[in-house]
């Protein structure tokens, strides 16, 4: 399959008719088109997408999914794509065609076939266009242009293989959830052909259950239809609750848009600040105000320490006093404890020191002597006339509180002070602030306009709660139906087995059974068989694009009932989580996974790659250029920001491969177009 032509008419930034042209070579399959930044290249890769798939592009790519999310709806994003300058011209319609030569469709010859999308803004409607050989088919009218074009052409589920960003495309090694693993697991069995398998197997199992529901005995298919009627209105209730949550999305986007558009209104009107803003600034002020009350607090506990600092002097005579007071007590002993306690060392001195230093009688008792005069001359009472005169006769509970003022005095008070007067300074300034921002936003609340625009907002605001608790409610009830509906399913099924069938029934029940029975046994074949190709290729690619040789020593493929994922090991056999390799390791293994699968799925489409080469060093976009661009497909576009994404060096690299080079031109800020350059001079012009 090769592309030979796409024109886009007022679409994006392309105003009028651009057409590219691509000329088959079997020896040059690569094709550059090149711009600086905003002149319309993802533009270009997201006009091919649309082309084929209209609204349901997203199932190709998360990111076209948020892109019509975000613009409120399928039929505004596309009337975004109408390039500006020619809707002011008047122009109403904008198109994007693409033209096909050696497509294959099954017992219908077919040299060329042109898809064209058309959205007409003023009826908010796609009109699909298919031509075979210039000519409209039955075919195409029979099965709807939607089906056509993912049977025959692309499937949506496998687009992302042939349409990526390569910046993007590292997404491939950061699926985490199962979610998003299921969603790539779908994409991975559309394009091994293992579906389109599953998909006939459950067209058999199907076609079984409607066999054995057509001839059910009398209570039985009253059952039945009983089961099909509960499962019916399920389902519509479930459609209904979906459209629901669908029309509700459209309404709160928009209530979001007037709410939006209110707040600026009361910012013009000089009241900038929300309601909500203005609840958190009061809540400030109340804090503020608290704090301030605190602070005070402390100072008033400072102050009751002033008079002490005042009578310093005074204060300081008489805590020395108590301290003199204090020594004296504890130098003078009770005669008859003194008395008690002589005895007591002369005993032990007689019996522990003298007794071993064998001394004689009269020594011991000179020195007993001269002991027991020395301690009464140390702690008995002062004669009288010297000493201290006891004049406080404090406690010492006393004494500690007089020790704890002079602390408080000599060391906390200053400091507790200066902090409490710089937090009192602070908080006057934060208060006088917070009262002036209220004043401000209040002055304007007595306006009429403003409690007008004031009260509209609130109204607004309201009902996008409203909505966002209805879509809660819708979820939780599609979720309860969607069980209840599994359950009727599974009985319809369950009952349906039980039924007795005819002859000939009976005959198509027993070969469909022997038919899915062959099918179970060729798709574990098969998910084998290409499980195994596809870790070969994997790890080849890898082993090929990677310049650091055996770092990825095995790969695995894990295909289970609904889902497939790979694995990556080092020759250790040491799991290697892809989600801790670099961002450039991640574009490598993207990229090697993408270049198996599309090798074993034989689908002969061609690749177009936004921003290639993005995080690669040189060796790696050396092997990248050489070993992935030129074989990965018959028809290679890359869309590189040259420079950046692609140097000269680079280029002279891929440059045997090279067809024809395109650059994108800006001739105005909504107006691009393309132009054919000679391949030595690309450089030249857009340096």
């Amino acid at each position: 399959m090769f592309i030979t032509k796409i024109i886009l008419q007022d679409y994006g930034i392309y105003k009028g008719v651009n057409e590219l042209c691509f000329k088959q070579d079997a020896e040059k399959n690569v094709f550059i088109i090149c711009g600086h930044n905003g002149a319309g290249k993802t533009t270009l890769l997201t006009s091919l997408v649309w082309c084929l798939y209209g609204k349901m592009m997203v199932d190709v790519d998360d990111r076209y999914r948020k892109d019509i999310y975000d613009a409120g709806g399928y039929a505004k994003y596309a009337t975004s794509n109408l390039n500006r300058s020619a809707a002011t011209d008047g122009v109403s319609k904008c198109s994007v065609s693409l033209t096909f030569t050696k497509l294959t469709i099954p017992a219908l010859p077919c040299d060329e076939l042109t898809v064209t999308r058309t959205f007409n803004a003023d009826r908010d409607a796609d009109e699909v266009s298919i031509l075979i050989d210039g000519e409209p088919n039955q075919l195409t009218k029979d099965v709807g242009p939607d089906i056509f074009i993912n049977d025959f052409i692309l499937p949506k589920e496998v687009a992302k293989f042939f349409f990526f960003d390569a910046e993007k495309i590292v997404e491939l090694a950061e699926m985490r959830s199962l979610e998003d693993k299921q969603k790539l697991s779908k994409a991975y069995a559309e394009v091994l052909g293992i579906k389109k398998y599953e998909d006939l197997k459950e067209s058999l199992i199907a076609m079984r259950v409607r066999l054995r529901s057509d001839l059910a005995t009398d209570k039985e298919r009253v059952r039945l239809d009983q089961l099909k009627k509960e499962a019916k209105v399920l389902e519509g209730l479930i459609a209904n609750e979906e459209e629901q949550i669908a029309t509700l999305l459209e309404e709160k986007l928009t209530k979001r848009q007037v709410s939006e558009r209110l707040q600026e209104k009361l910012i013009r009107e000089g009241t900038a600040m929300s309601l909500e803003a203005l609840l958190e600034l009061k809540e400030h002020r109340d804090r503020l105000i608290e704090e301030r009350r605190d602070n005070r607090a402390g100072l008033k506990d400072l102050l009751e320490l002033a008079p002490f600092a005042i009578a310093s002097t005074d204060f300081m005579a008489a805590r020395a006093q108590m301290h003199k007071e204090a020594e004296m007590k504890q130098a003078v002993l009770n005669p008859k404890q003194l008395t008690a306690k002589l005895k007591k060392v002369q005993a032990g001195l007689s019996k522990g020191v003298f007794d071993e230093l064998e001394l004689a009688k009269g020594v011991q008792r000179k020195i007993l002597s001269a002991l027991e005069a020395q301690l009464h001359l140390e702690f008995a009472a002062a004669p009288k006339g010297e000493g201290v005169n006891v004049l406080l006769a404090a406690t010492d509970k006393e004494r500690n509180e007089m020790d704890a003022i002079h602390h408080n005095l000599t060391h906390s008070l200053s400091h507790s002070f200066k902090q409490l007067v710089q937090s009192d300074k602070e908080n006057r300034n934060d208060l006088a602030k917070a009262f002036r921002q209220i004043n401000d936003a209040e002055a304007r609340e007595g306006d009429l306009l403003v409690q007008e625009i004031r009260k509209q907002k609130l109204e607004v605001d309201a009902r996008i709660d409203v909505i966002e608790q209805r879509i809660s409610e819708l979820d939780q009830e599609i979720g309860g139906r969607k069980r209840d509906l599994a359950t009727a399913n599974r009985q319809v099924s369950e009952l349906a087995k039980k039924v007795n069938l005819g002859a000939l029934d009976a005959e198509k029940d027993r070969t469909a059974e022997q038919l899915i029975h062959e099918l179970d046994a060729f798709l574990v074949q098969l998910k084998g068989t290409k499980r195994t190709a596809l870790e070969g290729r994997i790890h080849e690619e890898l082993t090929r694009l990677m310049h650091k040789r055996g770092f990825i020593d095995r790969v695995e493929v894990l295909v289970e009932e609904k889902l497939i994922d790979i694995e990556l090991f080092d020759k250790r056999d040491r799991l290697i989580p892809k989600e801790s390799l670099s961002k450039g390791e991640q574009q490598l293994y993207a990229t090697a996974v993408l270049k198996a699968l599309v090798d074993e799925s034989n689908i002969k489409f061609p690749v177009f790659i936004d921003s290639p080469l993005q995080k690669l060093d040189k060796q790696h976009s050396k092997n990248i250029i050489q070993r992935f661009y030129p074989s990965v497909s018959e028809q290679v576009v890359l869309l590189p920001l040259l420079e950046k994404e692609l140097t000269q060096q680079e280029f002279e690299l891929l440059r045997p491969k090279v067809s024809a080079v395109h650059l994108i031109e800006a001739q105005t800020d909504h107006h691009s177009s393309f132009t054919e350059v000679e391949a030595d001079q690309l450089f030249e012009l857009v340096a």
